[in-house]
């Protein structure tokens, strides 16, 4: 019996059919020849779950740097003209034109869509509020290499290791439909969201891209600048340096965190004078004003970050 193509594999398929170790994918990964993504859930259920159980799971925001090829002017123009459509029944309601205006009950959306085989996504832009949303995504995102790299040893080692990310990017695919006026970009999380090595997967292009010998993420024109993107709208040419300030941020933590170890050793050991992760957290966050001030703050990240110093990478 002839079974249907796989889509997308888990690691651990992956590694069995190409004939290496999760390890190997991981390192491919971490140095920008292989997308690792994840299973994306609802954008209304995108959570961020406290290890403190006593912790209400936080909402994520989403935002985007696609692009949207529009005349403004003119949108707007239409929009104020639907608007005055409805003025001769204001005075009715009570209403002023600026009270509808800035109400919900007057809603003028323009949607722009992707989709490929693995990702498809709708972002809406409320003409009269000058706002734009995800309305709704579903299927595999992938994680920016940076992410990878700075947890390379624990993924390789631990199935469970999670590592904490802010980007997300569409995955690389040869083929795609969108919108006419619609250049996608990446995906930025507003505060971090936790990833488990045993929920990630690689797609069937990507995989068909390893067993040839790879191809460096940027190869791909939907991770290059394109021409497309080139506008003189100065709107357009935001670049968001978050994977950038990912590195440095977490530099800055373990600066912190080490100078705390040295000044207070005996609050970050156990009983048998060995650096205790928990308790070293534990340290820092009680003497938060005796370092400079950290862009990380959330304990379980933190926590996260020391364990793996403790493993390894910071000599006490």
């Amino acid at each position: 019996m002839k079974l249907p193509a796989h889509k997308y594999y888990s690691l651990d398929k992956a590694a069995k059919l190409a004939g290496c170790e999760v390890s190997d994918l991981i390192h491919y990964a971490a140095i920008g020849v292989l997308e690792i993504c994840i299973k994306i859930p609802p954008i209304e259920l995108f959570y961020h779950y406290p290890k403190n159980e006593d912790a209400d799971p936080e909402l994520l925001k989403v935002e985007t740097d696609s692009i949207f090829h529009i005349d403004t002017k003119a949108v707007h123009e239409n929009y104020l003209l639907d608007l005055s459509n409805e003025a001769d029944n204001l005075e009715s309601y009570g209403l002023s034109p600026l009270d509808y205006k800035n109400s919900d009950n007057h809603m003028y959306f323009m949607r722009f869509s992707y989709k490929s085989e693995h990702f498809s996504v709708i972002e809406r832009y409320n003409v009269g509020k000058d706002e734009r949303d995800i309305e709704r995504w579903n299927g595999l995102l992938a994680i920016p290499s940076a992410f990878i790299d700075n947890d390379e040893r624990e993924l390789s080692e631990w199935d469970d290791w999670e590592i904490s990310v802010c980007e997300l990017m569409p995955p690389r695919c040869d083929e795609f439909s969108k919108s006419n006026n619609y250049e996608i970009g990446a995906f930025y999380i507003d505060g971090w969201y936790e990833i488990s090595r045993n929920k990630m997967y690689i797609t069937d292009y990507e995989y068909n891209l390893l067993i040839n010998g790879g191809k460096y993420i940027y190869d791909s024109p939907m991770h290059k600048p394109s021409a497309n993107k080139l506008s003189n709208d100065i709107n357009t040419l935001k670049v968001n340096k978050r994977a950038e300030r990912y590195a440095v941020n977490r530099e800055k933590l373990l600066k912190s965190a080490i100078y705390i170890l040295s000044k207070y050793p005996n609050e970050c050991r156990g009983e048998r004078k060995e650096i205790s992760p928990e308790k070293w957290r534990d340290c820092l966050v009680r003497h938060l004003d005796e370092v400079p001030p950290l862009m990380i703050t959330n304990e379980d990240v933190i926590l996260k970050h020391l364990r793996s110093a403790a493993n390894g990478k910071v000599d006490s």
